[in-house]
Parts: C-alpha cells; sequence; structure tokens
C-alpha cells in the first residue's frame, strides 16, 4: 500500500481543522511540527488558559496537562505509556469542565457575543 505523502497529510489536517475550534494542550508545538497556523480566537489551548497556568515569579507558566487532569479532572493520566487519544481527552475534558467561564472571557475579551464553542467538538 503506498504511503500517503506529507503534504497530502497536511492538506488533510488544515481541511479537517478549517472553521473548527481546536481544543488541546501546548497546541503551538502540533501546529508547529505540522507547519500549520490555526487562527487564534478558534483555539482552546489548556496550556494557556490563564485559570489552568501557574503564577511564578510575577508571570503565568504553563503547566503540565497530567498535573492539570489531576486536579481539576481526578484523574491520572499518562501514568506510563505516553498516549495521544488519553492527552486529547484529557484536554478535551478540561475544556468542557471551563467551557462556559471561558467563552464567556472570550466575549469579554473580544466586546462582542460571538462564540465559537458551538462548534467545538471532539475531532480524534
Amino acid at each position: 500500500m503506498k504511503r500517503p505523502r506529507w503534504q497530502e497529510c497536511t492538506e488533510k489536517v488544515a481541511t479537517l481543522l478549517k472553521g473548527k475550534v481546536l481544543v488541546g494542550h501546548a497546541l503551538k508545538n502540533d501546529l508547529k511540527v505540522l507547519l500549520l497556523s490555526h487562527p487564534r480566537h478558534m483555539i482552546r489551548d489548556t496550556a494557556t488558559h490563564r485559570p489552568f497556568m501557574r503564577h511564578h515569579h510575577g508571570k503565568f507558566r504553563p503547566r503540565k496537562l497530567k498535573d492539570l487532569a489531576k486536579e481539576h479532572l481526578g484523574s491520572d493520566i499518562q501514568g506510563g505509556e505516553h498516549t495521544p487519544d488519553e492527552d486529547a481527552k484529557a484536554a478535551m475534558l478540561l475544556y468542557r469542565s471551563r467551557r462556559k467561564d471561558w467563552e464567556d472571557g472570550l466575549k469579554i475579551f473580544r466586546g462582542t457575543n460571538q462564540t465559537a464553542s458551538s462548534t467545538v467538538r471532539q475531532v480524534a
């Protein structure tokens, strides 16, 4: 069986993401590897969401997904084998646990009643 080329894969991923809210943890790393960008207002990143971050020496710093899942969901993840589907599920559950406040905060920030949360759904 013929393997798809890199360009075909990234184009397929870009097509899947177009017009959708992207939820995950440290998404800039994933997007960078794929050589893709995504509109900032359509990203819900648990690594950069202030209520999930730690404040250290006057700066907000991201926390590990493992620690966030334990504290906010009561879940132990990444205990042995590190699997992307487990990370995706934890990030989505974290987002959903704070969805209303998260989206309301974005409305205030944007100064609008517009929200992208109606298009949030799990792709994986």
